[in-house]
Parts: C-alpha cells; structure tokens; sequence
C-alpha cells in the first residue's frame, strides 16, 4: 500500500509542470489571438505606417514623420540643393482606446544630418538641442470634447525651435451653436541658458460660434495674454506686458468659394512702462474662389490702425494685400502665383515705407527616369521695399531659378 502512494504522487509530480505549460500556452495563444499584429512597412511615402497594434481595446499604429524647411519667397539665387536643405525625422504613435472615445498621441523628432563620416553613430552624443517631444490626448462623449497638448523643441530644432507649450482644451455643442476654451502657458530659452532671456506667456481664449448649414456662421473670440520676462540678462531690458483682444468674425461657404470677414481690437498694456497702452484696430477680408475645377483664387486683404497713447508717433496705418493664384491642368502641369503689397506709415511721417513681393513657378513632370519621379521647373521673384524716411535702406532683387528634380536621389 505504501509503495502505491509512492507511486501515485511520483506521477503527480512529473505530470503537474506538462499541465502547467499547456494552460499557460493556451492562455498565451486566446492573447494573441485577441491582438493583431500588421505589417505595412512596405507602404511608400513619408506617412507610411510601419507597424500596427489592433485589439478590441486598444489599436496603436506608428509612423514615421518628417519636415523639411520651407525656402524663403526671395533671393532665389541663394537656394541650396534640396538635400542640403534643413530637415527633420521622427516617429509618431498613435493609439485609440475604448472604440475611438480616447485618443492619444506622441512623436519624438530630431534633425536629420549626414555628418556621420567623422563619428559613427553609435559613438555620437545626443544633443538635445536638436530634439522635439510632443504628446497630444484627446477624448470625446456625445457632446463634450476635451484635451491637453505638450510640446518642446530644443533650440537647434529646425521646425518651430526653443519653445514649449502646454495647454488644454475643451469644446461643446448644442445646436447651431458651439462654444470653445483654450488656457495653456508657453516659454522659450527651453535650455535655460543664463546669457538668453526667458519670456514666459500665459494665454486664455474663449469662443462662441453659430453655424447652421447653407447659412452664414457667426463667430466671437474673446483672448488675454500675460507675457513677463522670467530670465533677465545683465544689459537686457526687462519685459512684462498684457493685452487683451476681441474678434468678430463671419464666414460663408459656398459651392465653390469662400469669404470670411473679421474685425479685432486689440489692447495691449506695458506694465513696466507706466501701464502705457497700445489700441489697435485690424480688418480683414479673405476668401477662396474656384471658378473652374483646375484654377484656384486666394484674395486677402487687411487694414490695421495702431495707436500708442504715450508715444509722439501718432497713429500708425498698415494695409496689406495679397493675391495667389494656382493652376493645375494635369497631374503634370502645375502653374501658381503669388504677390503681396504692404505699407506702413505714421501720422508724423516719421514712418512710411512700402513694400511689393512676388513670386512664379512653372512646373511639368517629366516622364520617369529609372522609374523615379522627375520633374522641371521654372521660378522667379520680385522683391522691391522702399523706405521713404530712410532712402539708403531701400532693396530691390529680381532672380531667377530653373530647377531640375529627380526624386528619391
């Protein structure tokens, strides 16, 4: 009898761990089969997304990101080749929880060089100069949406560099009508350098919108903005200021066009300065027209009136006009415009200047070459300023570029 009891728990222990590994494979297996992995890493294009996570709960997808500074509208003959030109690469993830009811979001990005002959990239420091980490969340019920934004940029960074901001958000509708809220705080010098000044804003705005649709939607912003200097440098001027605005504005789309009118004032206070106040006033009309399918037209205009009660300049007037234009008969063929006036000048004529800017491309896309994407253009520019109060500051530039482009080289 004693040898049988020997016997049976013998077996029991040999058999237990086979029993164990089979329940936890079968536990690993109802896992995996309620997560889904993708692969799509062979999509073209910059926004091709590398890999997926899907599950009833949660669906990530990461993807990577790039940005590549945009030349300036003048002076083409000082354009660098675009691989030289300033970029930028990083990654973002994306997830959606609960059946899209909450979204989170992150991208880590840095400046994309080609100075790895000297030091291997193993080797090579991190900079975190160069550096942006942003990180988005949203959520929504049936009408209430809400979210918080946060993102900081070293000073190196190409896009949008030395700042951080972080800010929340929130929106409701009932109705035709739509009210929304915005408070967050944003601040340069990110890298606390002693030698730089450091100015810290504080900003609110909240808004009130009545939409209905085919009718004309009506609008009111009211903002307030605290900026102070939290980093004052020895030889600096110290800064503290606060202003607050209201906006008016009214919108129409149509079948094919567009037009918004917006009128602003704006009161801005120099606490340092004693509490001397800047009025300004700004109109503006812009719009959208697409006579035909392939012509597009974009008219803005602007008119600002400035007036600083402690200052002897007077009143400072600034219009602004601007036209562009873009056609495109084909996906091969594309031909845009664009031209700008602006003039300032003050009541005392201590001011008044007037500038003209403007800009062409001709495109066509060749053929492939090797089966790469090629395309020729030409532009030009015009750039004329004038300074009635101070003639030796006067510029004039006129260039030309014609532009031979095989992609992916």
């Amino acid at each position: 009898m004693t040898r049988w009891f020997l016997r049976l728990i013998l077996v029991l222990l040999i058999d237990s761990p086979s029993v164990s590994a089979q329940q936890s494979q079968q536990q690993t297996t109802l896992l995996l089969q309620r997560i889904q992995f993708s692969d799509s890493s062979r999509a073209k294009g910059p926004g091709a997304i590398p890999f997926t996570i899907a599950s009833p709960v949660l669906n990530t997808s990461f993807k990577t990101s790039s940005f590549v500074a945009p030349s300036g509208p003048t002076r083409l003959k000082d354009l660098v080749p675009d691989s030289e030109r300033p970029r930028t690469e990083g990654l973002v993830a994306s997830s959606a929880w609960l059946k899209g009811q909450f979204f989170t979001e992150g991208e880590v990005a840095n400046n994309s060089t080609s100075e790895w002959s000297a030091v291997s990239r193993i080797d090579r420091r991190e900079d975190a100069s160069t550096r942006m980490v942003r990180f988005a969340l949203s959520g929504m019920t049936q009408q209430f949406r809400y979210g918080a934004n946060y993102r900081s940029a070293g000073k190196a960074f190409f896009n949008t560099p030395d700042q951080t901001i972080r800010e929340l958000w929130g929106e409701t509708q009932w109705g035709i009508t739509k009210f929304r809220g915005v408070v967050g705080e944003m601040w340069n010098n990110v890298d606390l350098d002693p030698s730089l000044s450091r100015t810290e804003q504080r900003y609110s705005r909240i808004g009130l919108a009545l939409a209905k649709p085919s009718w004309p939607e009506f609008s009111v912003t009211y903002a307030r903005n605290s900026s102070i200097d939290s980093i004052v440098p020895i030889g600096w001027l110290p800064q503290r200021t606060r202003s607050n605005s209201i906006e008016g504005a009214l919108a129409y789309n149509g079948l094919n066009w567009n037009a918004r009118l917006a009128s602003s004032y704006i009161v801005v206070v120099d606490d340092l300065r004693a509490s001397a106040e800047t009025v300004a006033l700004a109109q503006s009309i812009s719009g959208l027209y697409r006579p035909i399918n392939t012509l597009t037209i974009m008219p803005v205009l602007t008119y600002r009136t400035e007036r600083q009660e402690s200052s002897r300049v007077g009143t400072i007037q600034t219009p602004m006009a601007s036209l562009s234009l873009q056609f495109k008969q084909s996906q091969r063929l594309l031909v845009s415009a664009i031209g700008g006036y602006t003039s300032s000048k003050s009541s005392d004529r201590t001011t008044n200047s007037e500038s003209i800017v403007s800009r062409g491309m001709f495109a066509f896309h060749l053929d492939p070459i090797y089966g790469r994407t090629a395309m020729l253009s030409l532009e030009a520019a015009y750039t004329n300023s004038r300074y009635r109060s101070s003639p030796a500051l006067d510029t004039e530039d006129i260039s030309g570029l014609l532009r031979f482009l095989i992609a992916s080289l």
